[in-house]
């Protein structure tokens, strides 16, 4: 019989069987909590946002996710940092000119609860989050999504303030779940100015045992084959 890739056809079989029996118990076998996924957020405004930091919260603490900008009309955002640990709430915060860039003029977005943004309309900003300045969040937001920036102190301020201000928001309940709807609402005066829809993709990720077994049927499928080859250059001989 003539070999096929270096090996006799029955070989390669037997082969291509064992690792197929491996391959299949590793992610049949994997339990339905090894799992990691990334999360996602898709946003429809009718302008862009800039800077945009979202806040997401897990049943182990917070944590922020930055540098991402949205483009009108609508943009799907998936967060690059795959995730092990549930998120119970997020929510974002970005920067924009609602489409006027001539006036030179930035304003804040939120990212948020339905029902939390709806009771926000038509206040401003100062009425609502007395002990916050909207063009400091600006300046923290643009300046955490300033690439060659590496002043360490300036971002721990910046960072800083953005949590102080998201502690508030999550404290009124301004964050929607990981699979959710959201508002976008926009300042000064808050509007309504947006929709957004988060979800998650999950990633399955076999277990320490599961990788072990899958190393060990590689090598008991590469055992198999030397054994076969010893016993033909025995024969041979």
């Amino acid at each position: 019989m003539k070999p096929l890739l270096g090996f006799e056809r029955g070989r390669l079989a037997s082969v291509a069987a064992a690792a197929a029996i491996v391959l299949a118990g590793a992610f049949s076998a994997a339990p339905a909590h090894a799992l990691n996924f990334y999360q996602n957020y898709f946003v429809e405004p009718t302008y862009d946002i800039r800077s945009i930091v979202f806040l997401q919260y897990t049943g182990g603490g917070g944590g922020s996710t930055n540098s991402f900008d949205a483009f009108a009309p609508s943009t799907l955002i998936t967060d690059p940092f795959l995730k092990t640990e549930a998120i119970t709430d997020t929510y974002f915060l970005g920067v924009s000119d609602f489409g006027d860039s001539e006036s030179g003029e930035d304003h804040l977005v939120l990212a948020l609860d339905d029902g939390y943004a709806a009771g926000l309309l038509g206040f401003d900003f100062t009425d609502l989050f007395p002990a916050f300045d909207e063009g400091e969040l600006i300046a923290a937001l643009d300046l955490l999504n300033t690439p060659d920036n590496d002043n360490a102190a300036e971002k721990d301020a910046a960072y800083d303030l953005i949590g102080s201000f998201s502690d508030q928001v999550r404290g009124n309940g301004g964050t929607f779940g990981s699979v959710d709807t959201f508002s976008l609402v926009g300042f000064s005066t808050a509007s309504a100015v947006g929709v957004g829809e988060s979800s998650i993709t999950v990633v399955p990720v076999p277990e320490p045992a599961t990788w072990a077994l899958l190393i060990t049927g590689f090598g008991g499928a590469g055992a198999m084959l030397r054994r076969r080859r010893a016993k033909d250059t025995f024969v041979a001989a």
